[in-house]
Order: C-alpha cells, then structure tokens, then sequence
C-alpha cells in the first residue's frame, strides 16, 4: 500500500507501483516542490512523470537500480541519503526562494529559452522584492 509523507517543500511516496498511481492521488501529494519516490518492488519505470508536472521529481534508488529509473524523474537520488541530499539541495533558503527555484526548474523541463529567462528574471525580481520588504526596482 502507497503511503505519502508531507515534510515542508518535500512529499515522499514510498511503495508506489506506478507514476500513475502517484499523479491519481492529486491533493493528498499537497503542494510539494520536490516529489521523492521510494518505489515499491514492483514499480515500474516505463512510465514517467508528464512534462508539465509543476514540482520537482526524484526517485530514491539503490546505486544498482539508479540507471533504471533515470528516465523516469528529474531526479535519480542515493536511497540511503535522502535527508541529506534534501539538506544540501535546500540548505539555507526559505520557502518561498525554494518554490522560485522549482519554478524556474519546471520551467526549464519544457520551454523554450525565452521563457526559461523571462520566468528565471521574474523570479530574480520578486526574490529581491523579498528581501528588500516588499520593494524592487524591476
């Protein structure tokens, strides 16, 4: 059975068969900038995430599997370190710079290069606006 952790920026699903069981479970995924799969022992990576998925994904694998899943995700990560590599990926920003980040990302998965830079420069823009209380000069 598919079991689904919220941690912050993060949603782990562990046991998962399928990306399409993943995407049918819609809200209970909550809002995550990083989707982490623990894939069950019959999951199956012929099937990947759709282009327009609006997160971050990554498969959590064994060095032995990684190779098999990496069509399948962004994101092919070291199973036995996922704390850390969340750690280090994050370290040091707040929510809203992470959901920045993962929208340029997302962005970058599937536009075109004029978008890429259009939506890295409104997000650089409303960063700054951030941390200056509210003001930019873009």
């Amino acid at each position: 059975m598919m079991k689904i952790e919220i941690k912050n920026a993060v949603t782990e699903v562990r046991d998962a068969s399928s990306v399409s069981e993943i995407l049918s479970c819609g809200s209970e995924l909550g809002e995550p900038c990083l989707l982490i799969v623990f894939p069950g022992k019959d999951f199956s990576a012929d099937e990947p995430f759709p282009p327009e998925t609006p997160y971050m994904t990554a498969i959590a694998a064994d060095e032995d599997k990684a190779q098999e899943y990496r069509s399948a995700a962004d994101l092919v990560i070291p199973a036995g370190d996922v704390d850390g590599y969340t750690e280090k990926l994050f370290k040091d920003k707040s929510l809203s710079q992470i959901r920045e980040i993962t929208a340029c990302f997302t962005a970058a998965r599937n536009g075109s290069q004029e978008y890429v830079l259009a939506r890295e420069s409104k997000a650089f823009y409303r960063l700054m606006a951030e941390k200056n209380g509210g003001s930019s000069n873009g």
